[in-house]
């Protein structure tokens, strides 16, 4: 067994001020052949591009040696592009600066239960003295009481009653000046309370910021080493707190999908597997120049709007898509598609698709402008759409999200007009049957990955189509990889369902 190894450093990424420094370190593990792994530096994009050959072993650790990632070729075919995943063991050290900030959690909450043992000392006392002015007070009214109603005709009893208001009014200043006493270490003691809960709000920030820190750091070191393997997201994305890889199979749509009702019968909602926290919406299917963003499901329900984007043209049908915060859809009375950065605000770019139907000429089964949809799954950007050449079945493209070229394109078997919608998950475009009909089905898929497509039965891939089961007007439907679900438009409600894949390991 020939064993070769190899090191390269570079720094990939800065985040909050902290350099990330990425050292690959490359175990060729095959005999008679074995080849150095090819690094490739592309000057204009900052970035590396490595490939390998069959049963390299990649590890990347960060500077203090806590490997980070573990990733490996295939044993079976050349030049093979590195998966990589996580490594459980770096967890723990990753957690060493948060550690520090839950100490400091920790001695605050200490100080906060000692100040709350105080508190209840202290009101306690004062309970009890507030008790005894309240029986010296009593025991001075009866006194008062029987001056009032005997005759002093005795000096000595004159001098007993004295001296009893007296006993009874030293009694009532010394319970009065130790409330006050009380009642000033209360105040001492609510102060000390305000600055614990200060402490534990710091400490508790802190353990937050540090948890946010880290967490960006690996977000932004996965999202960079996707980008140094062939193919980019084609073989590993990293999205929010999850890693998807490529090839996964479709095995299930949840029956039981989730819903907010909006109002208005069609419209589109785009989820942004780069930024997952916001929500896109477009409302209607012709002349839409606004794009609604939301922070949550939960804004988008109660119409708490966030942003609004005022379009420099118009946009018609329901297959628009935002990707990397930009937007993607057709431009209205023409054949062309363009993009718009949401983040900058501007205009980025069009272009024309001279032989793709438009203006209903291959719409899904709604019409609606239905020709152009745009899809988004773990390896980028998808056109779905069909021609004149193609006889109206559908066409699939990969686009070019620089210039809105197609990379690649295939042409399917299936008609578009008797497809009630379509979704593209890991390259692989799954074909609904009806958009109208609850429950429905996937009747079709073809992978772009093998250039193969096939039939299904309506047992095979069932899709309820709708969360009443009662009624289905279906006017887009896409896949999001951020959080692997499938968002419909459905007659005026945004419908969520979740869907499963198939186990590698299963039989």
């Amino acid at each position: 067994m020939i064993i070769s190894v190899f090191r390269c450093e570079m720094e990939l990424t800065q985040v909050n001020s902290i350099s990330v420094f990425l050292h690959i370190l490359c175990l060729i593990r095959y005999s008679q052949t074995a080849r150095e792994c090819l690094y490739e530096y592309d000057m204009k994009n900052n970035r590396v591009k490595i490939t390998c050959g069959k049963g390299a072993v990649l590890h990347i650790v960060d500077q203090n040696g806590n490997t980070l990632l573990t990733g490996e070729t295939s044993m079976s075919t050349a030049d093979s592009p590195v998966v990589f995943q996580l490594n459980r063991s770096s967890i723990s050290s990753l957690n060493d600066e948060a550690h520090k900030a839950t100490k400091k959690l920790s001695d605050a909450s200490k100080l906060l239960r000692k100040v709350r043992e105080d508190l209840t000392l202290q009101i306690n006392n004062l309970i009890n003295l507030t008790s005894l002015l309240q029986r010296g007070d009593d025991e001075l009214k009866k006194d008062l009481f029987t001056l009032r109603n005997h005759e002093l005709t005795s000096p000595l009893v004159r001098e007993a009653i004295i001296a009893a208001l007296q006993n009874q009014y030293n009694f009532l200043r010394m319970g009065l000046l130790s409330q006050n006493t009380q009642m000033n270490e209360l105040i001492r003691t609510t102060m000390r309370l305000t600055t614990s809960i200060m402490k534990t709000a710091r400490g508790a920030r802190g353990v937050g910021e540090i948890l946010d820190l880290r967490a960006d750091v690996m977000n932004e070191t996965l999202f960079n080493i996707t980008k140094l393997m062939p193919g980019g997201f084609e073989h590993g994305a990293f999205f929010g707190e999850k890693t998807v890889f490529c090839p996964q199979e479709l095995k299930k749509i949840s029956k039981k999908g989730t819903s907010v009702t909006t109002g208005v019968e069609q419209g589109t909602i785009m989820i942004d597997s780069h930024t997952p926290d916001k929500i896109w919406v477009m409302y209607g299917y012709i002349n839409i120049n606004e794009v609604i963003e939301y922070n949550s499901l939960k804004g988008l329900k109660f119409e708490q709007v966030d942003k609004t984007y005022e379009l420099p043209f118009s946009c018609v049908g329901t297959g628009h898509v935002v990707y990397k915060q930009v937007l993607y859809c057709q431009k209205m009375f023409t054949n062309k598609i363009v993009k718009y950065s949401l983040a900058e605000s501007r205009w980025l770019g069009e272009r024309q698709l001279d032989n793709v139907g438009v203006h209903d000429t291959f719409p899904y089964q709604s019409g609606k402008h239905t020709d152009l949809d745009f899809a988004v799954d773990e390896k980028g950007l998808w056109l779905i759409y069909a021609t004149n050449s193609s006889r109206g079945h559908i066409v699939v493209s990969k686009v070019n999200e620089e210039d809105l070229s197609f990379d690649n394109t295939w042409v399917t078997e299936v008609k578009k007009k008797t497809v009630g919608n379509a979704f593209i998950i890991c390259g692989v475009l799954y074909a609904v049957d009806a958009f109208d009909k609850a429950p429905t089905y996937v009747k079709y898929v073809f992978d772009t990955n093998t250039a193969n497509g096939r039939g299904l039965e309506p047992g095979d891939l069932p899709f309820v189509n709708s969360v009443s089961s009662d009624y289905a007007r279906v006017y887009g439907l896409d896949y999001s990889p951020s959080d692997q679900a499938l968002y419909s438009w459905n007659n005026g409600r945004i419908e969520i369902y979740p869907v499963s894949f198939l186990d590698e390991n299963e039989p």
